[in-house]
């Protein structure tokens, strides 16, 4: 072998090597990519979820304070028509 041939193998060894570093390096890119985007819908669902759950219990929260304001308006009416009614049976004696 001349020192050409080696030179020639020794750069077609080195280009070799080279061309399978970067095919490795962009299937692990490609892998990276695709975990994150994984991920990243993972993490969208479950923020939709935790969205959707806070709204609901907003709108739970507004309809217990609704009811809440109307059980009061009730005993308010109850009270008002005991106090009649008793007033009504103190007449009546």
């Amino acid at each position: 072998m001349t020192s050409d041939t080696s030179f020639s193998l020794s750069v077609i060894i080195a280009l070799l090597g080279c061309f399978v570093g970067l095919a490795g390096w962009i299937r692990g890119r490609d892998t990276r990519i695709i975990n994150d985007s994984e991920w990243k819908g993972m993490v969208n669902a479950k923020l939709d979820m935790a969205i959707g759950l806070r709204k609901d219990h907003d709108e739970l929260q507004d309809r217990h304070n609704q009811h809440s304001e109307r059980i009061g308006r009730v005993e308010e009416s109850t009270k008002a028509a005991h106090r009649r009614i008793d007033s009504i049976e103190a007449k009546n004696k």
